[in-house]
């Protein structure tokens, strides 16, 4: 065996040990919170159904990091034994799974399947007008993943993971988007990179996106679509919020700030969509007090206007995005941005363009450049976004979610999400002749790819 060889069958046998480490742990955890694997919803599969160990979304963090940590495991290990024909069955097997969801959902096949019973396919085939034969190979097809059961000839039952595609939507909706846009853009990105070098040469510039070209669009962006579709402005967010783009990602990095030092201070959330983080930290950090800065509606340019939430500990301010920071005497101002920074791709006007987030950062951290410089010693910026992480930084998992999410905004928008290394130059570009802003400290977690990235005001030496 050569050395290349052995090194494999090194990581084989390591790979191997860490899954059966974190299958143990997972099982410790479930039976230490009372869980054991069961669904957090009232639906029950029948007894025959897909096994499958449902763990809420809404589990311990201990929970989800264990089963993280497991799923991180098996790709390892896939990662390391798929061979070239393995890799096209996955990437068939794919598209046919996609290909089954969008039939359901164009037919409504998963609303008509009981959540807790199981039922004659001819029924469901009737009540749709499918045929049945057709009906029965596709969940045949998606039996195979869990998703949908057979659980004898001629029936078909939910699963616990096809009945949340019937209790909650957002899932419905993000595979709808899957399939009807997302992927046919995908398939244009080669075209869309011909054409942008050809005009690139033509013109100096190039507009033509993937999205454009696989729908014949025109001049009309996928974020004008989006303004002018609410079908969009519902699915789009849906997508990323199942790569990764949610709250509770960015809470989990925030709660490792050391919070408690602060005592009773002031915390200012810069540009927030609703008061639901402040809320999080409020309840865990019960001395902090909070000021949630609300982006002012298109029809509006004061700032202010100011109500008490909370018992009092949460006001809600509205404060135009980039205006000059109006709280004086806040410990940490606090950015998080969403993706895409919904105030800006889908509420501005069409004409306006997008803002990008780059722009979008650097108008909040110049904004913020006084105060910080004011109270040097004491106050801190903290931004929270989720940049494409270094390779090897993060579990596999999650870096292959983040580049899933990174090409389809270039595939879509001609976008691309920052990189670490390019949100730390931004930072230091922000100076005013006295000192500049500088990152202090990146907090991070193996297990999402937010970033908190913690900065203060640095006066220059004379």
């Amino acid at each position: 065996m050569d050395r290349n060889g052995s090194s494999s069958l090194t990581h084989l046998e390591g790979y191997t040990n860490e899954l059966t480490t974190s299958v143990k742990v997972l099982s410790d955890q479930l039976r230490d919170a009372g869980l054991q694997g069961r669904s957090s919803g009232s639906h029950t599969p029948p007894t025959g159904s897909a096994a499958h160990l449902a763990i809420s979304p809404d589990a311990p963090y201990e929970v989800q990091k264990a089963r993280r940590d497991v799923l991180t495991n098996i790709r390892r290990l896939q990662r390391l034994l798929m061979g070239p024909d393995d890799l096209i069955q996955t990437l068939a097997s794919q598209t046919q799974l996609l290909a089954c969801l969008r039939w359901l959902a164009e037919f409504q096949v998963l609303a008509c399947i009981p959540l807790n019973d199981t039922v004659p396919t001819k029924d469901i085939a009737d009540l749709t007008g499918v045929p049945e034969t057709e009906l029965s190979r596709i969940v045949r097809m998606t039996s195979t993943v869990g998703f949908l059961a057979e659980p004898r000839e001629g029936y078909i039952t939910h699963t616990a993971l096809s009945a949340p595609y019937v209790t909650e939507l957002n899932y419905l909706d993000a595979a709808t988007f899957l399939a009807e846009i997302a992927v046919p853009a995908s398939l244009q990105m080669a075209a869309a990179t011909t054409a942008q070098v050809q005009k690139d040469d033509k013109t100096g510039e190039g507009s033509s996106s993937a999205y454009t070209l696989a729908f014949n669009t025109g001049n009309l962006s996928f974020q004008s679509a989006c303004q002018q579709r609410s079908k969009l402005q519902r699915q789009w967010p849906a997508f990323l919020r199942c790569l990764g783009d949610r709250d509770d990602s960015v809470a989990e990095v925030l709660s490792r700030l050391d919070w408690l030092t602060l005592g009773s201070a002031c915390v200012v959330d810069l540009c927030a969509q609703s008061t639901e983080a402040a809320t999080v930290l409020a309840d865990q950090f019960s001395a902090l007090q909070f000021v949630v800065q609300l982006p002012v509606p298109p029809d509006g340019t004061e700032n202010g206007s100011s109500t008490g939430t909370h018992g009092g500990r949460i006001s809600v301010q509205r404060r135009v995005p980039g205006s000059l920071q109006t709280v004086k005497d806040a410990a940490v101002y606090m950015l998080r941005t969403p993706s895409p920074p919904y105030s800006y791709s889908l509420g501005s006007s069409p004409d306006d363009g997008h803002r990008h987030l780059a722009e979008h950062i650097l108008a909040e951290l110049r904004a913020h450049l006084g105060v910080l410089r004011a109270n040097a010693a004491v106050t801190t910026f903290v931004l929270a976004l989720r940049p494409l992480p270094e390779p090897g930084s993060v579990g596999i998992d999650v870096e292959t979610t983040a580049c899933v999410r990174d090409l389809s905004k270039m595939q879509l928008t001609n976008e691309r999400d920052m990189r670490v290394g390019e949100v730390v130059q931004l930072v230091d570009s922000v100076q005013d002749g006295v000192g500049r802003l500088v990152v202090v400290n990146k907090l991070l977690s193996p297990n999402s790819a937010t970033v908190a990235f913690v900065v203060k005001y640095h006066f220059d030496s004379s």
